[in-house]
């Protein structure tokens, strides 16, 4: 029987501060995720988040996306795309593919 995998992706938006990142942490390993596509990754130090690799695409704003695998598990051939929006990788040959594209509704606000 094939093993099941928990992903889940999440837009933090940009949390960086100890409390919230412990949060996260808690979340993960309560709700037994083995892998987290992260998006508005702001704060690229996850090492309170133990038991899980970090695997980041900083974007040229500092803003940009990122993959927690948990330890033990293994992924390979990771791509980025440079602005941060996007990092894909290989995962017992399925493509994991993490994209943050916003909604546009800040433009709208903008236009005549």
């Amino acid at each position: 029987m094939p093993h099941t995998y928990k992903i889940a992706t999440l837009n933090i938006n940009g949390i960086a501060t100890y409390t919230k990142m412990s949060m996260l942490g808690d979340f993960l390993k309560r709700q037994d995720i083995d892998i987290a596509l992260l998006q508005k990754v702001t704060h690229n130090d996850f090492t309170n988040i133990h038991e899980y690799n970090a695997i980041i695409n900083e974007g040229t704003n500092k803003r940009g996306t990122s993959i927690l695998v948990k330890t033990g598990l293994q992924i390979q051939d990771i791509k980025r795309v440079p602005s941060g929006r996007g990092i894909a990788a290989m995962f017992q040959g399925i493509w994991i593919i993490n994209i943050y594209a916003p909604s546009g509704a800040e433009r709208a606000l903008f236009q005549y």
